[in-house]
């Protein structure tokens, strides 16, 4: 044997040798799983107020230092459930007993999101848990697949995704999908250097969102995070149907969208996120009612549907601890048959509002109550509508109809009766309200 060869084979010996203590000594060094396992609930629990269980912890050394959980359960009465925890560690920052994250991934679980307001110390939460942002690390990858949201309705939406985040604790770039949409619809970030400031990029069925947002500090020592996108031919009903809501109108809206947070943290500022889009459609279609029949018939007759040439407004979002408040003013409506404006609410699914319908022909300025639901819209007359209205066929038929509900409401004002409340029982369809 060659010298050469016999000195190859003295040091790959003494390599191997090398990495066996190595190994051996970095086992010893670390903690059992049963010690991870109860450091891991114990930290989740000081953090968050909340206790965690696991079904099962263990350590693997290849290609670097990962810790598996499986099943890992909150003790809440509708539970964060996570299927399987990966947890990656450098070697050298094993080596020294203070382990630090690279990369985490959750590979199936559910969300309730009544039970992460809890975790995050919301409303209904413990009062000494800490804000998710005090306990994130930075310059970690975290990635999720086969994640279910469950919304405060019930509602099951699966995700998938990256975040990248930085060492401020930043995403760096991120890619959150909607999972199994079609067609596609998601959500990316692109961080413009280190500056805390962003390009939005959402693609949506018809269209895009795109845009930029930015952080900064409040004289307060807020956050505060504005953004400015630009929504173009958003298939609103086909968007609604991605995330499993029912749309009351039809088309494409393009217009420009402004949003708004301020809160101690990060985490904290979609709790408090305002938004305001300015939009327009053409054409469009109302897929729950037809205005002229309702018009005609006092508001009897509404099931059909209306198509207009063209449909403008503004919708603003406030996001509360009970639901998001939505608000669309300065609503404008036409078509060949008539035109329409108005102002309506909507609060957890429940509709508030009040349109002014012209029809063609001579029938001008005729007043509609918006009640009920999303799902089931109704248009109707109160009480003054429409008594001014029988009146006024009586009088003078075709537009003293009109001038008649319109007189009739506004004495209704004058006298202090309120209008019927959304959340009320509004009058069945063929029996207008007495």
């Amino acid at each position: 044997m060659s010298r050469a060869r016999r000195l190859l084979y003295a040091t790959s010996g003494l390599l191997a040798g090398g990495l066996i203590v190595l190994v051996t000594a970095a086992w010893s060094w670390l903690p059992s799983q049963e010690e991870v396992a109860a450091r891991a609930a114990q930290q989740f629990k000081e953090r968050t107020g909340v206790q965690v269980d696991f079904s099962h912890v263990r350590w693997s050394f290849w290609p670097q230092p990962t810790l598996v959980i499986e099943n890992a359960v909150t003790r809440q009465a509708s539970p964060v459930v996570l299927r399987k925890l990966r947890l990656q560690a450098s070697w050298s920052s094993v080596l020294r007993r203070s382990p630090r994250l690279q990369d985490v991934e959750v590979d199936g679980g559910v969300v309730p999101q009544v039970s992460l307001r809890e975790l995050r110390g919301g409303r209904n939460g413990p009062p000494d848990a800490k804000p998710a942002a005090d306990w994130l690390p930075g310059g970690v990858q975290l990635r999720f697949r086969e994640l279910t949201w469950i919304d405060r309705r019930g509602i099951e939406l699966d995700y998938e995704g990256t975040v990248d985040l930085g060492v401020d604790g930043l995403p760096d770039r991120a890619r959150i999908v909607r999972a199994g949409s079609s067609p596609l619809t998601q959500l990316r970030l692109e961080r413009e250097g280190q500056a805390s400031r962003w390009r939005v990029l959402i693609d949506v069925p018809g269209g895009t969102w795109n845009g930029s947002a930015q952080l900064a500090r409040a004289d307060s020592g807020r956050v505060r995070l504005t953004a400015e996108l630009e929504p173009r031919d958003v298939d609103v009903q086909a968007l609604l149907a991605v995330f499993r809501r029912h749309s009351v109108v039809a088309g494409r809206a393009s217009g420009k969208t402004t949003l708004a947070a301020e809160a101690e943290t990060p985490t904290g500022l979609l709790a408090n996120l305002h938004t305001s889009t300015k939009f327009v459609m053409k054409p469009a279609r109302l897929t729950r009612f037809d205005l002229a029949r309702a018009v005609r018939s006092a508001g009897a007759t509404q099931n059909g549907q209306t198509a207009l040439d063209e449909l403008g407004g503004t919708v603003e979002t406030q996001n509360t601890g009970n639901g998001t408040r939505f608000r669309y003013t300065g609503l404008s409506a036409r078509s060949g048959v008539l035109e329409a404006s108005g102002n309506v609410s909507m609060f957890r699914r429940k509709l508030d509002g009040e349109l002014a319908i012209d029809l063609v022909g001579g029938v001008v300025g005729i007043p509609l109550k918006i009640s009920g639901t999303v799902e089931e819209p109704v248009l109707s007359m109160t009480a003054g509508a429409v008594t001014g209205a029988a009146v006024g066929t009586a009088v003078l038929p075709g537009v003293g109809t009109a001038i008649g509900a319109r007189v009739g409401q506004q004495v209704e004002r004058l006298l202090g009766e309120p209008p019927k409340a959304s959340g009320q029982s509004p009058a069945p369809a063929g029996k207008p309200a007495r």
